[in-house]
């Protein structure tokens, strides 16, 4: 598994965590003593988003932060052209990511990934990465943000811009085919 950071922006409009996962935008990446720069692609989820499964949503990638998972319909998802956008009813217990949000503490989402077989590609110096089929199994708001084209905001539970959808894989499906992957 592999996680990505991504810089937010959010505001303090309601219990509502929207943000989304942008495509076309490429980001520095450094892990394991190496920089590249990786693109996610338009429709990098699309595979995640038609499987069966459930995706979570998490304060910091930690599980024990459970703020909402689609097999709940507490987090939704839907693939646009140009972005992932997903949408989470914050529970009771996120008062502080709701507080950390509002003094402005708190600007960054991630997801953590899993690149599916011949779901990448590299240029020839291996500088660049392009993201095309991704497994999904968690994301949600962090302190430490790195894609800086990403955009999160909390929003009022009658917002109705939004029509996602809800689809997810299974999350330890990804785990095995991450390691898969890896070796």
């Amino acid at each position: 598994m592999e996680t990505r950071s991504l810089q937010s922006q959010w505001s303090n409009e309601g219990n509502r965590l929207a943000g989304s996962i942008p495509y076309n935008s490429p980001t520095t990446i450094y892990e394991r003593g190496r920089r590249w720069t990786e693109i996610v692609r338009p429709g990098a989820f699309r595979n995640a988003l038609d499987s069966k499964g459930d995706i979570i949503a998490t304060f910091n990638h930690n599980p024990d932060r459970l703020l909402g998972r689609t097999s709940a319909g507490t987090l939704r998802l839907n693939d646009g052209p140009d972005a992932l956008r997903f949408e989470i009813d914050l529970p009771a217990h996120a008062e502080d990511v709701r507080e950390m949000i509002q003094r402005g503490d708190l600007k960054g989402a991630s997801f953590t990934f899993g690149v599916r077989k011949g779901g990448e590609t590299w240029s020839q110096d291996r500088s660049t990465r392009e993201l095309n089929d991704l497994y999904l199994s968690e994301l949600g708001p962090v302190a430490s943000p790195a894609y800086s084209e990403s955009s999160v905001q909390l929003r009022s539970a009658d917002a109705d811009w939004l029509v996602l959808m809800q689809m997810a894989i299974d999350l330890a499906e990804n785990e095995a085919r991450s390691l898969n992957t890896t070796k």
